[in-house]
């Protein structure tokens, strides 16, 4: 039995499922993007939607930078081997810190759009697509790892943090430089959507943004 056999063995469909859904992760966020860049929205932007919006994203970056700080690069692998079991850090409050972190960066990002009604939606879609893929990541690692991940699963939970670290943690530690090089390009890609959808808001606002406004909104049905 090859590795990749070994990995997956005992898979169920529905952790399949969040193996594609996983591997084709890159999709959901472009398509969330175009979304609240062409949805019609009222005009404006009142300083307390962009407090708000400006608290998730920063409390959602906060929580990836110090995760992958620890992770590194281990958290982008699209494939089905895991070199290590990282403990440590946030991983010794809760399973999924970078998802817990995508969550508020994508909430806060919704927010400054303004787009009323994906605020509603998009929690309950988010939790569809992430229960699948921490299914099938939860194979994968229980096969690999065996009763060390089973020990970890039993001690740390999958979505509400712990108040004190669960021990032992792995040997894993911090580091500015790694933290950096994971994120530096998720953080440019925040910073350009951030600044154009602010730009969306005061184009929008303007009267020149009239003919837009009603030829996007033939098109959505507003």
């Amino acid at each position: 039995m090859d590795s990749k056999t070994s990995a997956t063995a005992g898979m169920t469909g529905w952790e399949a499922f969040g193996g594609a859904l996983f591997r084709a992760r890159g999709v959901t966020p472009l398509a969330l993007v175009l979304l609240i860049f062409l949805w019609p929205t009222p005009a404006g932007l009142p300083l307390s939607v962009l407090a708000a919006s400006l608290a998730f994203i920063g409390a959602g970056e906060a929580i990836r930078i110090h995760a992958v700080g620890y992770a590194g690069k281990r958290t982008r692998t699209r494939g089905t081997k895991v070199k290590e079991l990282v403990t440590a850090g946030p991983f010794a409050r809760v399973r999924n810190p970078l998802y817990i972190g995508n969550f508020a960066l994508a909430l806060g990002l919704i927010m400054l759009s303004r787009v009323e009604w994906l605020i509603a939606v998009f929690p309950v879609l988010f939790f569809l697509q992430y229960a699948a893929i921490v299914a099938w990541e939860e194979r994968i690692l229980t096969n690999q790892f065996g009763d060390d991940y089973r020990d970890y699963v039993s001690r740390v939970p999958r979505w509400l943090p712990r108040t004190i670290p669960a021990e032992p943690e792995s040997s894993h530690t911090f580091s500015g430089r790694v933290a950096w090089e994971s994120e530096q390009d998720s953080l440019r890609a925040l910073v350009v959507i951030f600044a154009v959808l602010v730009l969306k808001h005061l184009v929008w606002s303007s009267a020149f943004a009239w003919p837009a406004r009603q030829l996007i909104g033939m098109f959505s049905g507003s």
